[in-house]
């Protein structure tokens, strides 16, 4: 065998190895999940709060405590928003019969409407009527809607508050060390010269993944306010909850709209009467495309716009990963992933830069 055979073989056996470790670390990300869900939700929301942390250390305060007032502030925020959220679950299981019954009604309209498939109108009908009496039945007994009971509650208490924990530790700490962070990871990315330019490219990243989550908040905030006027106009029930729900579900791209439309819908239908009952989703339908391809692309500008199909394809796999937390974390660490390989890439380049002409310093490699 010679030597390019040989370089071949050894080839080949590094690109076999590559779909073997991604699939290690997709499966270990899925099983210890308790662990590692907590974690990159902490480490996100770092790197989110990162420009806070450095608004209290610019006034004078000690690392330690901008890092606390950071964890704290994030605690009462996820507080406030889980106690305004609180009466719309509450309100979902209360009228969940009704709803169930408004849904088998429209059906039955519209499926009288159509000639000819009177028998599958009527086989529609009872499947939905079966579904009604369920839902009846779960919201007299708590069983087919899966909702916790106080031992289910119990059994769950453990493992919420190690997350909680997990999370918190992990956010406290990260928001405390992170420049540590950032210099060791570039002490192992680059040599010994260009270690201050890589810490100071993986904080450049920090910040554009900050930047493009502060954006998005506001405008996620915007679009909320107008949905809580819109729907306080149209008189649907709850409009201030509506606005809330709105601009949390927004950063969950494409589904989070979604699951707020069909709401609406469901709404519409068990509050309102005739064709009025569509008006509330077709409104916040209206904003949304408005938010979606005119507010939003203007807000980020073209340097910050990610890739549709990868963009969807995260948000499905971190939701099919970790649930709801995987899919508002999903574009978050996506853009940061791909911020940290583009100026990773741009340190590499750099120093193969140097390494080609001695003479040249860091800031003419970085500009040329």
């Amino acid at each position: 065998m010679n030597t390019d055979q040989a370089e071949r073989i050894r080839i080949a056996g590094h690109l076999a190895l590559i779909p073997v470790g991604v699939l290690a670390v997709f499966f270990i990300l899925y099983v210890a999940e308790s662990v590692f869900k907590p974690t990159i939700l902490a480490l996100t929301l770092g790197v989110v709060l990162s420009p806070l942390s450095d608004f209290w250390e610019r006034l004078g305060l000690p690392r330690g405590i901008s890092a606390l007032i950071s964890l704290v502030f994030t605690l009462i925020v996820i507080m406030v928003l889980a106690a305004l959220l609180l009466p719309v679950a509450e309100r979902v299981v209360a009228s969940w019969p009704a709803i169930m019954a408004e849904t088998r009604d429209a059906v039955v309209q519209f499926q009288s409407m159509i000639q000819g498939i009177e028998s599958a109108g009527e086989q529609v009908e009872r499947a939905i009527g079966n579904a009604a009496q369920a839902g009846e039945n779960a919201a007299q007994g708590g069983g087919d809607l899966g909702i916790p009971t106080t031992a289910d509650a119990l059994f769950l208490a453990p493992t919420v508050l190690g997350q909680s924990i997990t999370f918190a530790g992990i956010l406290f700490f990260f928001l405390l060390t992170r420049v540590e962070i950032y210099a060791w990871l570039a002490q192992h990315l680059s040599p010994e010269s260009m270690e201050l330019e890589t810490a100071r490219r993986l904080r450049q990243a920090e910040r554009e993944v900050a930047r493009y989550f502060l954006t998005i908040a506001i405008v996620n905030l915007g679009f909320g306010i107008c949905v809580t006027i819109a729907m306080t106009l149209l008189e649907v029930p709850a409009p201030l909850l509506w606005g809330t729900a709105t601009f949390l579900l927004n950063f969950v791209l494409y589904l989070g709209p979604a699951v707020v439309f069909f709401a609406l819908l469901l709404t519409g239908l068990v509050a309102f009467e005739g064709s009025y009952a569509v008006v509330p989703a077709l409104v916040f339908l209206s904003f949304n495309m408005i938010e979606a391809q005119f507010v939003t692309p203007s807000a980020i500008g073209r340097t910050m716009k990610l890739n549709p199909a990868l963009v969807f394809f995260a948000l499905v796999f971190f939701l099919w990963l970790w649930g709801p937390i995987g899919g508002f974390v999903s574009i978050p660490l996506l853009l940061w992933g791909l911020t940290l390989a583009k100026e990773i890439t741009a340190t590499r380049r750099d120093v193969q830069k140097l390494a080609g002409n001695p003479k040249m310093d860091i800031e003419e490699a970085r500009q040329s």
